[in-house]
C-alpha cells in the first residue's frame, strides 16, 4: 500500500515519466492540445447500419484536427493513437500528463476525446459534449457505460487505491469548471452546422477522462446509429467541417480571459523532448502501453 501511495503522489506531483513513450515536437509551443480518437484495435465502438466503425471515423477526423492545429506554431498537438490500435483508457490521460510535464512548466492544456454516439433507436441524431463529473440523467449514464465499455478489450483492470482515488479526484476538481466552459465552447461551435439537434453539454463519469490533469472534453460528433449521420461521419466533406469547427472552439478555449496562465506551479524540465510517437510496446490483444 505504501508503495502504491508513494508512486501515486510521484505521479500527481510530476516525478514520474514512462520509457514507453516517445516524445513529439519541442517544448517551444505554448499551449498543448491532446486528441484522443476514441477505442482501436480489437475495439470498434459503435457500428452503423451500413457497417461503418466509430474507431475509424473518429480517427480520420483526429488527425484533420491534428493537421488544422499544427499550422499554428504556438500548438503542441497529440495524438494518443495515430494507428488502428486499441490504448488502454487509462493510458490515454496518462500520457497527456506525461506530455505536458515533459513541457516543464504546466502549460495552458486541453484533452478532447473524440466519438461517435449510438442508440437502438435510429432515429436519434445530433451532437453532445460532455465533461467530467456525476452524471445527472439516465441518458448520460447510458452513454458513459457505453464508451466505459472498452475496458473489457484490455488485458487489466484497473487498479483500485483509495489514495490514489482522493489524489486524482482533487487535482480533476481543479479543472472543472475550465472543462465545462470548453465543453460548451465546443457544443457552440458543432451545433451551429450541424443538421441534427444541439443535444447540449452533459456531465458523466468517462474512465478515459479520470485522471487527466488539465481541462477535459469528450465530444459525441453524431449518432452512427442514425443512417442519415453514419453517411455524415463517413464523408470526408462532414469530417473536414467537424475538424474545422472543432479547431475554432480549441482557439476559442485558448483565447479566453487568463487561460494562457498556468494553473499550477511550475516545475523543472527532467530531461529534453525527443520524436514521436509510438505509445509504447505491443503486447497481447494488440494492446500498446506504457511503461511503467
Amino acid at each position: 500500500m505504501l508503495r502504491g501511495a508513494t508512486a501515486i503522489l510521484a505521479a500527481v506531483l510530476g516525478c514520474g515519466c514512462a520509457a514507453g513513450v516517445a516524445w513529439g515536437q519541442t517544448a517551444a509551443a505554448e499551449r498543448l492540445v491532446v486528441i484522443d480518437a476514441g477505442h482501436g484495435g480489437v475495439d470498434p465502438g459503435a457500428r452503423g447500419p451500413s457497417g461503418t466503425l466509430e474507431k475509424t471515423v473518429v480517427l480520420d477526423i483526429a488527425r484533420r484536427l491534428e493537421a488544422l492545429l499544427r499550422a499554428d506554431p504556438s500548438y503542441d498537438v497529440r495524438l494518443t493513437r495515430t494507428t488502428d490500435t486499441l490504448v488502454p483508457l487509462a493510458d490515454r490521460p496518462r500520457f497527456a500528463n506525461l506530455w505536458r510535464e515533459r513541457k516543464g512548466t504546466s502549460p495552458p492544456s486541453l484533452f478532447i476525446s473524440l466519438h461517435a454516439n449510438a442508440h437502438r433507436q435510429r432515429s436519434v441524431r445530433g451532437v453532445e459534449t460532455y465533461f467530467l463529473s456525476e452524471a445527472l440523467t439516465d441518458d448520460a449514464r447510458r452513454v458513459a457505460a457505453f464508451e466505459n465499455a472498452a475496458q473489457r478489450f484490455e488485458e487489466s483492470a484497473p487498479s483500485d487505491d483509495p489514495l490514489g482515488f482522493i489524489l486524482t479526484d482533487l487535482r480533476q476538481n481543479h479543472y472543472l469548471r475550465e472543462s465545462s466552459e470548453g465543453a460548451a465552447l465546443i457544443q457552440r461551435r458543432l451545433a451551429s452546422f450541424h443538421p441534427g439537434p444541439d443535444r447540449g453539454v452533459k456531465q458523466a463519469g468517462f474512465v478515459v477522462l479520470e485522471g487527466a490533469f488539465m481541462p477535459a472534453v469528450l465530444v459525441e460528433l453524431g449518432f452512427i446509429s442514425n443512417p442519415e449521420e453514419e453517411a455524415l461521419l463517413s464523408s470526408a466533406a462532414h469530417q473536414d467541417r467537424l475538424a474545422g469547427e472543432l479547431a475554432r472552439a480549441v482557439f476559442d478555449f485558448f483565447e479566453r480571459a487568463g487561460i494562457d496562465q498556468p494553473v499550477t506551479d511550475r516545475r523543472p524540465a527532467d530531461s529534453p523532448a525527443s520524436p514521436v510517437p509510438l505509445l509504447g510496446e505491443p503486447i497481447a490483444g494488440g494492446v500498446r502501453r506504457a511503461s511503467p
